[in-house]
């Protein structure tokens, strides 16, 4: 396994790519429909719309650093559940550049989701070698 330092940059990165890859795909499925709506063939609309593409290769980067966790003998059952916080950030990003309403509900849940990393990812740290 790798050293501790080097496993949370490559969470960050995964975890800050994959919600701004969901905040460009929304942008971008928004202009799709309207693209789409005036007419316009869908391929044509894709190719008009790089909010899609550069959504999904943030994805394409979220993907290659959970492989690389894996590589280093983290467990899956420790992975999944710290990419939990792209909730807390999604709902923050949704909040601040999408303009969404996050309800007192949603941040209580985000909360128990955060408690939840935070207890998984330190179970996950016991006994692993550096």
């Amino acid at each position: 396994m790798k050293n501790l330092t080097a496993a949370v940059f490559v969470f960050a990165i995964s975890i800050a790519s994959l919600s701004f890859g969901n905040i460009l795909l929304k942008l971008g499925m928004t202009r799709f429909d309207t693209l789409t709506a005036t007419g316009m063939p869908v391929v044509r609309s894709l190719w008009n719309t790089p909010q899609i593409t550069a959504g999904v290769l943030l994805m394409f980067v979220q993907f290659g650093c959970t492989m690389t966790l894996f590589k280093w003998g983290w467990d899956v059952s420790v992975v999944m559940p710290v990419m939990g916080l792209c909730y807390a950030a999604m709902a923050i990003m949704g909040k601040w550049m999408l303009d969404e309403s996050v309800n007192a509900t949603r941040w209580f849940g985000i909360i128990l989701i955060m408690a939840g990393v935070f207890f998984v990812a330190r179970s996950g740290m016991a006994g692993k070698p550096n």
